[in-house]
């Protein structure tokens, strides 16, 4: 049996590390940047696009986690950006500068539906699953690019936003 030293001991030292660990992962820490709420719309040819990837480039960043930021577009076309600090930090919103925007939006080929797409794709993966090859007509297409390079390649795109520090920054991208 330990004795009420060795208990008391092992007591503190538990709550020691245990406060070591609260303050080592919390979520404010000082190294992590202050970050202003950044939403927006995007609209492909007059009407919202649900689905697609903002992509936020800060070419002037001095980390990764500050540099690139992205979001999905909701099913009206909505979005807002999160900045990720490590594992446990997520802050509303975006580092004040100016970043490059880039635009996505995959969909099926052709005339097929999202939907086909998706049992397709359900149908190759319960084959796959059970051990079975795909032929060439279980195999699903690939997707397609349905957003112009124009704005969908990095090296292209003309899109920009300046994330401004205690001001409103909500941005629209009309795609045509």
């Amino acid at each position: 049996m330990a004795s009420p030293k060795t208990c008391r001991f092992s007591l503190y030292l538990f709550a020691f590390l245990s406060l070591s660990l609260t303050v080592g992962c919390s979520s404010n820490s000082p190294d992590t940047p202050e970050t202003v709420p950044v939403a927006g719309s995007v609209s492909f040819q007059g009407k919202p696009l649900p689905g697609a990837s903002v992509i936020f480039m800060n070419p002037d960043a001095t980390s990764p986690q500050t540099g690139t930021l992205n979001s999905i577009t909701d099913d009206s076309g909505k979005f807002e950006l999160k900045s990720y600090f490590g594992a446990r930090t997520v802050k509303n919103g975006a580092v004040p500068g100016t970043y490059k925007v880039t635009i996505l939006k995959m969909v099926p080929p052709g005339e097929m539906t999202e939907n086909e797409y998706e049992a397709k794709v359900a149908e190759a993966d319960r084959i796959v699953s059970g051990g079975g090859i795909l032929t060439a007509d279980q195999t699903p297409p690939e997707l397609q690019q349905l957003i112009p390079r124009k704005y969908s390649d990095a090296s292209l795109s003309q899109l920009e936003a300046k994330v401004m520090p205690n001001q409103e920054n909500e941005f629209q991208f009309d795609l045509k």
